[in-house]
């Protein structure tokens, strides 16, 4: 989670900054009393928004390593792509909604038939596919829930036609999700949406975070770290918690009440050789397919393996047999890749206030169908040590005994340190027929010493290279806090024309312009 400071009394935009910025410095100058572990945790998710892990000092260290090794480094020049035949194109492209309540605004956006959702913090979206705006509300309106609402989430499911939602109350630990009641809603209130908030036995005082949301055929998918209170420094497990998926694909006139929909979870994920699987992200399915995928890794926190990983694992979630609303989790299953560790935060130009990189968990995950190699596929990324500090891996992987990695790449660069990643396929879907599926397209932040936070993106096509890096929106001031987002946006085009060589991805990310900022656009790979 990634806890934003909030406007308190009405005050302005440059007031946030302000208080945001002192909040942070305060945290440093008492950093060397000495604490409480609440206190210690507590003053980490304030000035961070989330919690590493395997706990704040072994974060630290985890941090400073990779900052010694990044300062050994002689980076060159920040360049991005110079207009290769091979690199991906900007369609519609448009600023986003921002928030005036809470930093950063961890954007999330989902791209449907007839319209474009953008998901912040505190607010919530609809755009024409144009990047004209339709409607917007705050996410209490939407929801009903005036708590402390964080770390929202949208998709669109081709198999119901409709998007989905989620954020987490802080407060009360629920889940409050929902759906639209049609494929193209044009409101974002009662009438085009129906909305829930479910309580999965977690404690008052605990923390379900690092909420991720994704999907089967048959049920609604939500990843967490579990951390009973501030004073436990570090995650105790991972979860993957599960809603029965309501059916059908037509326009829904009355809501389903809460009670008529099944609900459970999984608790304590393990990867395949019995070690603790972190940070859990579901696929966000492109084609309906009975079994779900969730995506965790190695804890690449000390003391377990103490800095380095290599194992991303694959858990699939299906129906029970003979009950469809009762979800079963299958055997984990384990692909051995590269060696990662977590990366050093990137610094900007012109300010000594790093941009935090996240500590080495995977941020986003997209499943299909890749006719490059004739199967179900999942796509997923995180940013590691690597390039001029940080680098962002993707990794192909098909599930299954074995699972296998069908292949792996790296936006990295010499100059530019690289993050919040978010990628899907161009896998492109409808009721009756789905084509594409062979291209990638992946979303990253940049920053150096010499250039502010930028947004760029990448793409690979079949077995031809990954293209150059391409700008997308630069940023034109520093982000004051340093913090940043948990990952970018990114689904693929269900309206992408089916007799194109290629799908359509679109994405969302943020960029600074001393305040933060959101930014929308279509990709062609």
């Amino acid at each position: 989670m990634r806890r934003r400071m909030s406007l308190l009394f009405g005050v302005a935009v440059v007031g946030m900054v302000a208080i945001s910025a002192v909040a942070v410095g305060s945290a440093r100058a008492t950093s060397n009393l000495p604490r409480s572990g609440s206190q210690q945790g507590l003053e980490f998710w304030r000035t961070h928004g989330y919690l590493p892990v395997d706990g704040i000092d072994a974060y630290n260290r985890a941090k400073a390593q990779s900052a010694a090794w990044a300062a050994r480094q002689h980076p060159g020049t920040a360049t991005f792509a110079s207009g290769s035949p091979a690199d991906p194109t900007i369609g519609s492209s448009w600023q986003g909604i921002r928030s005036g309540i809470y930093t950063p605004p961890d954007p999330n956006g989902a791209i449907g038939p007839g319209s474009y959702l953008e998901i912040i913090n505190s607010n919530i979206a609809i755009y024409q596919r144009s990047g004209t705006l339709v409607t917007t509300t705050s996410l209490s309106s939407l929801t009903g829930d005036f708590g402390q609402l964080s770390d929202p989430m949208i998709l669109w499911d081709p198999h119901t036609r409709r998007f989905y939602y989620l954020v987490w109350n802080v407060t009360t630990t629920n889940m409050d999700w929902g759906f639209s009641k049609s494929a193209n809603p044009q409101t974002l209130d009662d009438s085009s949406w129906c909305n829930y908030s479910m309580y999965f036995d977690y404690p008052s005082g605990s923390l379900p975070d690092y909420p991720k949301l994704g999907q089967s055929k048959w049920f609604v998918l939500i990843g967490i770290n579990f951390y009973p209170s501030f004073s436990n420094l570090h995650a105790t497990h991972s979860d993957v918690l599960w809603i029965e998926k309501p059916q059908g694909s037509g326009t829904v006139t009355t809501c389903p009440a809460d009670a008529t929909l099944n609900r459970g979870k999984f608790e304590d994920l393990r990867n395949q050789d019995g070690s603790q699987a972190f940070t859990p992200v579901p696929a966000i399915q492109t084609d309906p397919n009975d079994i779900g995928a969730v995506v965790s890794m190695d804890d690449i926190e000390c003391p377990d393996i103490c800095g380095t990983g290599n194992l991303i694992t694959v858990h699939g979630v299906r129906p029970k047999p003979g009950d469809p609303s009762t979800a079963q989790l299958s055997p984990p299953r384990s692909v051995t890749v590269a060696d990662f560790m977590s990366p050093p935060d990137a610094p900007q130009m012109g300010t000594t206030i790093k941009i935090d990189t996240l500590d080495g968990r995977l941020t986003h995950a997209t499943g299909g169908f890749d006719p490059q190699f004739g199967r179900m596929v999942v796509w997923t990324t995180h940013a590691v040590q690597g390039g001029a500090g940080a680098e962002v891996r993707w990794y192909e992987i098909a599930p299954g005994n074995p699972a296998v990695l069908l292949q792996s790449g790296k936006v990295t660069s010499g100059g530019l340190y690289i993050f919040n990643a978010g990628g899907s396929s161009d896998r492109t879907c409808t009721l009756t027929q789905c084509a594409h599926g062979d291209a990638y397209v992946v979303g990253v932040s940049t920053s150096s010493s010499s250039r502010f936070e930028t947004t760029g993106m990448v793409s690979k096509i079949g077995s031809a290279p990954q293209s150059g890096l391409v700008l997308v929106k630069e940023s034109t001031g520093v982000a004051t806090t340093g913090r940043w987002g948990d990952y970018g946006g990114a689904t693929s085009d269900p309206a992408a024309s089916m007799t194109a060589a290629h799908g359509e991805v679109w994405l969302t990310n943020e960029w600074s312009s001393g305040v933060d900022q959101t930014w929308n656009w279509e990709a062609r790979p």
